[in-house]
């Protein structure tokens, strides 16, 4: 699967962001919610006509996010009328830049978003208790977001999938799910968890090292800390018991292309 030299750059800082720490607050993956993080620079665009006129929708951007990694998450970004002028601003204020979906949206959005090496689309694959949704809702939701993937490749866009591993998930599923997607191309994985706990944390890791490479099992593993601030040192601990130390700028490969 595909992993950007420039993403491998960005993930190097990343790294290093995490091993040495930063006093200012640069976080590795910074994680933007559209609804609170981009209406603060949305009213200011209202308000200051003038002054952005002068600017770009960068210049406004980039002082406030300086992590190497922007993910854009929340229920569905895609609703949020902006987002696609905030996403293509720090793509190319030189940040690479994850936007997360479930897909549905994106077809009436697509056209408002800029192809970029910087950027990717994150299609969401969330495995849920079978109890809890029906089959056709299932192969509904999957179909959805296979045609969501089929769309932003033929636009140009780079397409990553995010599998989520529930409290109940059984790692067989997710191996599953992951020939599944494999079949449409992605040019990568992201496994990560759904809950505060580690013990799930420890399940994933597991998981990371049979479908995922080690850089997108690393850039997972930085997701998870990065929305899971509680757990941080319990998820870098089981890192270290069940992955090999990884310095910043050292990236093997595994036998799964992930």
């Amino acid at each position: 699967m595909a992993f950007s030299l420039r993403l491998t750059a960005d993930l190097a800082l990343a790294l290093a962001a995490r091993f040495i720490g930063d006093p200012n607050g640069c976080h590795p993956i910074l994680h933007l919610s559209p609804d609170t993080d981009f209406d603060t620079v949305s009213a200011l665009s209202s308000k200051s006509s003038d002054y952005l006129a002068e600017v770009s929708q960068s210049d406004v951007l980039v002082p406030r996010y300086r992590s190497p990694i922007i993910w854009i998450g929340g229920a569905e970004p895609l609703n949020h009328r902006d987002v696609a002028r905030f996403a293509n601003a720090l793509a190319a204020s030189g940040r690479s830049v994850f936007l997360e979906t479930s897909g549905a949206a994106l077809k009436r959005r697509l056209h408002e978003f800029k192809p970029s090496s910087r950027f990717y689309f994150t299609v969401r694959f969330d495995t849920v208790n079978p109890a809890h949704i029906g089959r056709d809702a299932r192969d509904g939701a999957f179909q959805v977001a296979a045609e969501a993937i089929r769309m932003a490749h033929l636009a140009g866009f780079f397409v990553c999938a995010r599998l989520i591993m529930q409290p109940n998930t059984l790692p067989e599923e997710l191996v599953e799910l992951h020939a599944q997607i494999r079949e449409l191309n992605v040019d990568g994985f992201l496994v990560t968890w759904a809950a505060l706990s580690p013990e799930l944390a420890k399940r994933v890791v597991q998981v990371r090292r049979r479908l995922l490479n080690r850089r997108w099992a690393l850039l997972s593993s930085l997701l998870d800390a990065g929305a899971s601030q509680g757990l941080v040192r319990d998820s870098a601990e089981i890192e270290r018991r069940l992955l090999p130390e990884t310095e910043p700028e050292s990236f093997g490969e595994s036998a799964e292309a992930g």
